[in-house]
């Protein structure tokens, strides 16, 4: 339970900040020391939710639901970066960052598919 509750807040804390640094509803104006620190802020809680903070499958059944929960957040981000696109896409101002990094997913997952298959 604890290891739940420490991804959970870790996850909302990342929302949270990617949320105030983004500013959808443009309800602050922070100065720019501000600003810079949610940014570091956020790039730190990214890396940890993304790379440092990893979880352990003690049986197959909690290895398959791990498996398929990263299958789900890669197809979830596939899909959002093809709607950014193709909306960016009908307005004429393509963002590179958008391309970039859907081309780097498709990319790693075919590598890492055929590094799996090769040497596990």
């Amino acid at each position: 339970m604890k290891n739940k509750t420490i991804h959970i807040s870790i996850a909302t804390l990342l929302i949270a900040c990617l949320t105030l640094l983004s500013d959808p509803f443009m309800l602050w104006m922070p100065m720019g020391a501000q600003m810079g620190a949610l940014l570091g802020a956020t790039v730190l809680l990214a890396i940890w939710a993304g790379f440092v903070m990893y979880e352990r499958a003690p049986d197959e059944r909690e290895a398959i639901h791990r498996m398929n929960a990263g299958r789900i957040a890669y197809l979830s981000g596939i899909v959002l970066l093809t709607v950014a696109l193709v909306t960016q896409g009908l307005a004429h101002e393509i963002d590179p960052w958008i391309s970039l990094t859907l081309g780097t997913m498709v990319l790693v997952k075919l590598i890492s598919r055929f590094y799996s298959e090769r040497f596990q």
